[in-house]
Order: C-alpha cells, then sequence, then structure tokens
C-alpha cells in the first residue's frame, strides 16, 4: 500500500497547471510565424549598391563613387555573365533623350564576371566613368545596364564619398576621357 503525502498531492495539480500554461506560451509564441514573414526568404542588397538584372546578366553593388557636385565618378559593381555567349555591356547615365552612354563599354566572357571599376585580378582594368556627377554624396543617379543581347534594366545606384572601401577607386578630372 502507497501512502502518499499532502505535498505529493499537491503537486500532481500544480504540474497540470505549469504543464498547460507551457502550452498556452508555446502556441501564443508560434502564431507570430503566420502573420510575420519569414526574413531570410526576403531579396534585399545586403551592401552599400543596388542590383541590376539585365536578362541573365546581373550587376551587383552598383553605386557610383565620387566627391558629387561635378566632379568625375566611378562606376561601382560587379558584372556576372550567366549565359553562355559572351556579351558586351554598356552603362547609361540616365533615360530617355538625357541618357548617356558611359564609357568604356565592357566585353564579359561566358560564366565569368568583372568588375565596373576596372579593379580585377592584375589590375588591368579600364573603369567605367562618369564625366560630372551631378548630385551630392548620398544622392542617387538612375544607371542603365544594357546587354548585347537587348536586355536592359536600371537602378538607382547611391553616390558615395571616395573613402573607406571606395578611396582606391576614386577618379580624378585627368582620367575621364572627354
Amino acid at each position: 500500500m502507497t501512502f502518499r503525502t499532502a505535498a505529493q498531492n499537491a503537486s500532481r495539480p500544480r504540474r497540470a497547471a505549469l504543464s498547460g500554461l507551457a502550452l498556452a506560451a508555446a502556441l501564443t509564441l508560434s502564431g507570430c510565424q503566420i502573420s510575420s514573414p519569414v526574413t531570410t526568404d526576403m531579396n534585399y542588397d545586403p551592401a552599400d549598391g543596388v542590383s541590376v538584372d539585365a536578362g541573365q546578366v546581373a550587376v551587383r553593388d552598383l553605386l557610383v563613387v565620387s566627391e558629387g557636385n561635378g566632379a568625375p565618378g566611378t562606376v561601382s559593381g560587379l558584372v556576372v555573365n550567366n549565359t553562355s555567349e559572351p556579351t558586351e555591356v554598356t552603362v547609361t547615365l540616365g533615360t530617355g533623350a538625357e541618357a548617356v552612354a558611359l564609357q568604356p563599354t565592357l566585353s564579359v566572357a561566358p560564366g565569368q564576371s568583372l568588375r565596373l571599376d576596372g579593379q580585377g585580378p592584375d589590375g588591368s582594368g579600364t573603369p567605367v566613368q562618369v564625366p560630372a556627377v551631378e548630385v551630392s554624396p548620398g544622392g542617387s543617379l538612375q544607371l542603365v545596364v544594357q546587354t548585347s543581347q537587348g536586355e536592359a534594366d536600371s537602378g538607382l545606384a547611391p553616390v558615395l564619398l571616395p573613402e573607406g572601401p571606395y578611396s582606391d577607386i576614386a577618379v580624378t578630372t585627368a582620367d575621364v576621357p572627354s
């Protein structure tokens, strides 16, 4: 014969209440998932620049490095050719009748990537340059990426000062082709 003390009999309802409370808390907290999207499933630009997709040619971290207010600038970003053919990529400042094609036009091999700022493994690239950036740093410029396959896309690229990680890609007036 087993005898229970008053303390043992009292703990059974307490355990049941705590179990019920834990279950209610779990159900309440899991309900947050229903009304909140999973943020890791959302697309975003994890860098200073913007992303542009011209067909199967992707440009990541597209931005302009310049002192602004009429000073020249360098376009920075990475062009990735996800096609099986070489492609020519042209970056244009603005849209419509006032659009200006920036130089140089880049040739990107199939399955390869190329930096717009001209910096590559061997340092022999030519940067895509803006002759005169008319906005102040902190502003943005409409840049259009056009491929030789006829695909195009645009984005508002931020203008950043040639400081920190961008200090080595600054351009001077003498560097800009006329």
